[in-house]
């Protein structure tokens, strides 16, 4: 098994950090602390997920929860977006990492089996 630091999902969803951060400094000083933080904070469940499920004998539980926090980041990135904190392109480039991480994620539960129920 790798080191969950050498995963390919890993090493996007560091780089959607890091663009998380990025962006969150356009965001309007009353909303930063709240949904500037959530999306930070959900990127950084987005890679506590990878490791977990990188250790997890049943990765199944942790890349389901995975997949549904990218949602919620793409969810608030479309926010950011649409109240003009994010460029079009910035959206754009956010919306090409998420899919790269929900495709990866994707796969990755398709490829590993189930843990049997005891």
């Amino acid at each position: 098994m790798a080191m969950h630091t050498e995963l390919s999902i890993y090493k996007a969803a560091l780089g959607l950090l890091q663009m998380a951060t990025n962006l969150t400094r356009n965001i309007p000083r009353d909303l930063k602390q709240s949904l500037g933080k959530r999306v930070i904070d959900e990127c950084i469940d987005v890679l506590m997920l990878i490791a977990r499920a990188n250790a997890a004998r049943d990765k199944h539980p942790h890349l389901i929860q995975l997949v549904e926090r990218v949602q919620v980041i793409e969810f608030l990135m479309r926010l950011f977006k649409e109240n003009r904190f994010i460029s079009v392109p910035q959206h754009a480039k956010s919306m090409e990492v998420t899919t790269s991480i929900g495709k990866q994620a994707n796969a990755w539960k398709r490829s590993t089996p189930t843990a049997p129920a005891t």
